[in-house]
């Protein structure tokens, strides 16, 4: 009952919100005299065609492809043959071109007394690992915007992504695991409250690989699988709320999100369980943009991160029937300057990462990346990128050296990490070409 409640009260609210926004909006002028051209719209293509060339120094976790892949996360952890050899120390080389995109930026007549407007967007990154060069769906998403207030509904990036502050890295990871990285079917609003600032609200669900994980067979404490049934079949959206300040020269925001998940619906007892996990995540992020260089920060307390390619997750608890779970929280840090010229275009990026486990032990299964209870786990990632940009007209070469240290050691039945960790690391070399229409 308390969730219906719950969903009748958001979607009241958006509609109180476009009502207003309607009568708020800036009155029709009078008809003029002389006849004004008509509006042109349609759909206005853009992209660009683009080439990964890159050598990493050890084997490597990727997000996608599933190994060695363009979506690098840190290098995996030692692994001895018999005869003491570390079999993850061989090197490897890829050439990929599936980060290729094209946008098509739509606009349209005006629609409840807002400017209308949509982003269809697709790449041949595939959907899944095996899929490659097929191709997804990025963004579809629509905007209704008024003199102070926009509503948009589609997929698009996560809130947690902030598109005015990220990571300015040539790699296509785009500063993951230090940065939360998804994108997500939503309903976003955002609202100019003056002076600069803007309040944004957005439910969110979750779709294609920015899935979190759960009991692939529906009974408590199944096999770790990531799917969006997790999600939603906790009833409640992923809610977001963050407060933003931009001028010229500045931003800074704040943001504060909630995410419940079902992991299963019964115990191997046969037993129906409505048991969730609930997590928040705070993030702080600013930007300062001068004559010579572009400065950006983010901090991140998160909590059950996996569905935002970092690592963690959250961990099960107890005996059928009673099956509870915690999240476990991860801590980031990333900073990265640039410079602003137009043709020569140097930076640097830093990031650190570190696993806080979850507020108890006795945990008996995590649903985690790269977290196990009681096994070998990830402690810490630390990051070094500086990168070299040439820029002639629409063409782009870039290059960059990624040096990328896994912290690893044995975790508790809480998820954190405990006594002796091993330090492993892994140099990316890589460049890039890019040709933009």
């Amino acid at each position: 009952m308390k969730k219906n409640v719950l969903l009748f009260i958001v979607f009241a609210l958006l509609t109180v919100v476009l009502v207003n926004a309607q009568s708020t909006s800036t009155p029709t002028k009078p008809t003029e005299k002389k006849a004004e051209a008509a509006p042109v719209f349609g759909i206005k293509f853009s992209g660009f065609i683009r080439n990964d060339v890159f050598y990493d120094s050890r084997q490597v976790t990727s997000a996608r492809p599933a190994n060695q892949g363009d979506l690098l996360l840190y290098p995996v952890n030692v692994s001895n043959d018999i005869n003491g050899n570390d079999v993850n120390a061989a090197p490897s080389f890829s050439m990929l071109s599936i980060t290729s995109r094209l946008t098509g930026n739509v606009t349209g007549p005006d629609a409840f007394g807002a400017k209308t407007s949509g982003i269809l967007e697709a790449e041949f990154f595939g959907n899944a690992n095996g899929n490659e060069n097929v191709m997804r769906l990025r963004h579809a998403y629509a905007k209704l915007d008024w003199e102070n207030t926009q509503l948009a509904f589609g997929q698009y990036w996560h809130p947690l992504f902030v598109t005015d502050c990220y990571p300015g890295v040539v790699s296509f990871n785009t500063g993951i695991p230090f940065q939360p990285f998804a994108r997500n079917p939503q309903i976003r609003l955002t609202q100019k409250l003056g002076g600069g600032v803007n309040l944004i609200l957005a439910a969110i669900s979750q779709t294609e690989a920015f899935v979190s994980p759960g009991s692939s067979t529906g009974i408590a404490l199944g096999t770790s699988a990531a799917s969006q049934a997790f999600i939603n079949d906790a009833v409640i959206p992923n809610l977001h709320a963050q407060l933003q300040y931009k001028s010229k020269t500045f931003l800074a925001g704040a943001a504060f999100d909630y995410k419940s998940l079902r992991p299963a619906l019964k115990t191997s007892t046969n037993v129906s369980t409505n048991e969730k996990v609930n997590s928040t995540t705070f993030e702080l992020y600013a930007k300062l943009t001068t004559k010579d260089v572009v400065v950006k920060a983010e901090y991140v307390a998160g909590q059950n991160m996996y569905d935002h390619l970092m690592f963690g997750g959250y961990l099960a608890y107890g005996t059928a029937p009673n099956i509870t779970y915690k999240p476990m929280g991860v801590t980031s840090y990333w900073f990265d300057i640039a410079g602003t010229g137009k043709n020569v275009i140097p930076g640097l990026f830093i990031g650190y990462a570190k696993n806080n486990g979850a507020s108890d032990p006795g945990a008996v299964l995590a649903y985690a990346r790269s977290v196990a209870v009681s096994g070998a786990s990830i402690d810490n990632v630390l990051r070094v990128a500086p990168r070299m940009e040439f820029v002639s007209g629409k063409f782009k070469f870039g290059t960059e050296i990624e040096i990328t240290s896994a912290g690893y050691g044995t975790a508790g039945t809480d998820g954190k990490v405990a006594g002796n960790i091993t330090n492993v690391s892994n140099t990316r070399l890589l460049f890039i070409t890019s040709y933009s229409f």
